[in-house]
């Protein structure tokens, strides 16, 4: 009984992570979907922002 009590638990757990992610991807695709060139400039400006921070190879070793 508690083996099945377990089972149906874990169920619940890995359906409930699984809407939430889905919940945040939907979220996201709406707004990729509405402002396609707001997304695309922060994501360049992401990109060259992880560029320029990025240590050099003398400084990492």
């Amino acid at each position: 009984m508690i083996t099945l009590f377990r089972t149906i638990r874990l169920w619940q757990l890995k359906t409930k992570w699984k809407l939430a992610l889905m919940k945040l991807l939907d979220k996201y695709a709406g707004d990729i979907i509405k402002n396609p060139d707001e997304i695309g400039q922060k994501l360049i400006s992401a990109l060259s922002e992880l560029m320029r921070n990025e240590p050099q190879e003398s400084e990492r070793e």
